[in-house]
């Protein structure tokens, strides 16, 4: 992991011891068994005029289509000035003549905001960015893990909210967001690594013959690398810590000094390593495969969380799809090998192209459908 991954996140908190931190939070709560002071902070912390109020106003089709529309040509105005805006279609202003009453009035309970950041000003377009594939969720619900190790007990858990980011395939300096999950405490390093979606799983095996193909299979082998300290799969004796370390051996320098843990990510409880949040941590699996494991949050289980199902699963980015190297329209359905007509073998092209090339010069030339991405779905 170099400087620039690490620039990308933090700052990175203090180590989190979290045995000692469920000890002293669970201390400083409210005991369940004083109602008054419960109903004393319920009524304190109450917000249910400000969430009776938003629910009216986006429940109502006409005032949620004008925050909108006044939203889109906020935007425009602040970004009026770059080459990105101008391309854009523009929103036509709407006549406050022509509005009806219902929306005035949401605009003069706007307008009488006396806070003075409520406002965005000239200099707001500078923190502001378009929106990006990772900020969607192919999922509609929170997705328990298939073969769940733990569940919510008497005993008190913290729960650990995990963020995977893989590097950005057209700039390898950047990274994007893969998929988030939430462990609890008591779950191992290799809880979590089962559950984590990559598109290197979906690719096919190969049983060392041409076009011999066999069904995607789950990665086995991995490397999480915490502090200084390397975790391997302890699969076999050379596991791919070892052979981390055999590699880094044949570095004469800059090679930062690593220590392989006497456990393997299946024998190290997240409760026993002191983690930091917005700290990356670095996993490598399938050859040259990296995921960036940040925590995002660590706290105590709650009434309102699920009693089972963990490690879940709570957002995974859609899969971005190759696109044909010929029309560079469409994404890439068939993998064309050993074709002299084609600059590169294998050669990704969409079904129409390949058909529209003709016949293939010779016998030599393989055509392979590209599997599916079902990224654990």
């Amino acid at each position: 992991m170099n400087a620039t991954i690490e620039s990308l996140f933090g700052p990175p908190s203090e180590p989190i011891d979290i045995p000692a931190f469920i000890q002293a939070a669970t201390a400083a709560s409210i005991d369940e068994d004083n109602t008054e002071e419960l109903l004393t902070v319920a009524d304190e912390c109450d917000i249910s005029d400000i969430r009776d109020d938003l629910s009216n106003t986006w429940n109502n089709p006409r005032l949620s289509a004008y925050l909108s529309t006044n939203h889109d040509q906020l935007l425009i105005a602040l970004n009026s000035t770059t080459k990105a805006a101008r391309n854009k279609r523009k929103v036509p202003p709407q006549d406050s003549l022509d509005l009806p009453p219902d929306v005035v009035a949401l605009q003069n309970h706007l307008g009488a905001v006396k806070l003075s950041c409520w406002k965005l000003s000239s200099d707001s377009s500078t923190f502001i960015r378009h929106s990006k594939i990772s900020d969607q969720n192919v999922l509609t619900q929170v997705k328990i893990a298939p073969e769940p190790s733990a569940q919510l007990s008497e005993d008190k858990n913290a729960i650990v909210t995990i963020t995977v980011h893989i590097r950005s395939t057209w700039t390898p300096g950047y990274i994007n967001r893969s998929s988030q999950h939430a462990l609890l405490s008591s779950q191992t390093l290799g809880d979590l690594f089962r559950i984590i979606p990559c598109i290197s799983n979906e690719i096919i095996a190969h049983d060392g013959q041409l076009g011999n193909a066999q069904e995607p299979r789950q990665s086995k082998g991995c490397v999480v690398c915490i502090g200084n300290i390397i975790y391997g799969d302890g699969h076999c004796e050379e596991d791919y810590a070892q052979k981390l370390l055999n590699h880094l051996g044949s570095i004469s320098k800059d090679k930062p000094v690593l220590t392989k843990a006497s456990t393997t990510i299946f024998e190290t409880p997240l409760s026993s390593l002191k983690l930091q949040v917005n700290q990356p941590y670095w996993l490598l699996h399938k050859g040259n495969c990296e995921h960036f494991l940040v925590v995002d949050q660590i706290r105590l289980q709650h009434t309102s969380d699920l009693s089972s199902g963990y490690p879940l699963t709570l957002q995974i980015t859609p899969a971005l799809l190759d696109l044909c190297r010929a029309c560079a329209k469409v994404p890439a359905a068939l993998s064309i090998i050993g074709d002299i007509r084609l600059g590169e073998s294998p050669c990704l092209l969409c079904a129409s192209c390949w058909r529209h090339m003709g016949d293939a010069p010779d016998h030599n030339v393989t055509v392979r459908q590209l599997p599916k991405y079902v990224l654990g779905w």
